[in-house]
């Protein structure tokens, strides 16, 4: 669980599509490099980190302040320990930064298609960024934090909250890989290419995701199970509601937006 959660935010390239240019290639292309690089730096930071630290120190960093301390004095002595320290709170605001984007932007597309109160789909007259949505997140995100001080020790916090964010990805991950099948299902035999990108790769990913939610669901504590599974059971309210007012999202596709999905397509086909 921890591993998906720490690839989780890929996708944030394809919230930020519409302020890119040349967003039908360029946000699908970050997506992948970005996880490639993702992956690329935790194996060398693993490997790295047990050819210069002995199996001992290791086994005795009890959490990350110790293990990064450890590390920065085998590598730079004095200084260094320190200097890790300071990396590993920038690289933390970095994240935070990044989930503020990616949050604010799922908001700002829901309050604009009318899934969620349309005012969080207001724009900045000047800047044209999602200010209402990022006013919110940035009140809930310092009230999630006050109330946090209030529940136990950072470390529980942390696991719990990895692992309860895990499960929504492994959800949200899933159903977005059968999405793709489902949508282009007319198409997965037209080509190798639309085989394995449109129809072999998202499937075996989203096969992949729900057995990592079933095999982990036994392990997971009370805490994260409520918080994981129960604000996605909160968020069926609002989408209830707004599909009861016959918000324009969740009608079905007309002949012409088939014929949109159908071009779409076939500049994904160019494209790969």
């Amino acid at each position: 669980m921890l591993a998906a959660f720490y690839y989780w935010g890929w996708d944030v390239t394809a919230n930020l599509n519409e302020e890119t240019k040349n967003a039908k290639k360029t946000s699908g292309l970050g997506g992948l490099l970005g996880t490639f690089v993702v992956f690329l730096l935790f194996e060398v930071f693993t490997v790295a980190s047990n050819m210069t630290l002995k199996p001992g120190t290791l086994a005795n960093s009890s959490n990350v302040a110790d293990f990064m301390y450890n590390l920065g004095q085998a590598v730079w002595h004095g200084l260094g320990g320190k200097l890790l320290i300071v990396a590993l709170l920038l690289s933390t605001v970095a994240t935070l930064e990044t989930t503020l984007i990616q949050v604010t932007r799922t908001l700002f597309t829901m309050g604009r298609d009318e899934t969620l109160p349309k005012v969080l789909g207001t724009t900045h007259p000047t800047r044209k960024t999602p200010f209402v949505a990022t006013m919110v997140v940035t009140v809930l995100s310092l009230g999630l934090f006050v109330a946090s001080q209030y529940v136990g020790s950072v470390g529980n916090i942390l696991v719990d909250g990895y692992n309860a964010i895990a499960i929504q990805i492994c959800i949200y991950y899933s159903l977005a890989g059968l999405a793709v099948v489902i949508l282009y299902r007319r198409q997965l035999f037209n080509s190798v290419n639309n085989f394995i990108f449109i129809g072999l790769w998202p499937l075996l990913g989203a096969l992949f995701m729900i057995y990592l939610f079933v095999k982990s669901i036994p392990g997971l504590n009370r805490v994260e199970l409520i918080v994981g599974l129960g604000s996605m059971a909160l968020g069926l309210i609002p989408m209830a509601w707004y599909w009861y007012k016959g918000a324009p999202y969740f009608k079905m596709p007309d002949k012409l937006d088939r014929h949109a999905q159908q071009l779409e397509l076939k500049q994904l086909e160019e494209l790969l």
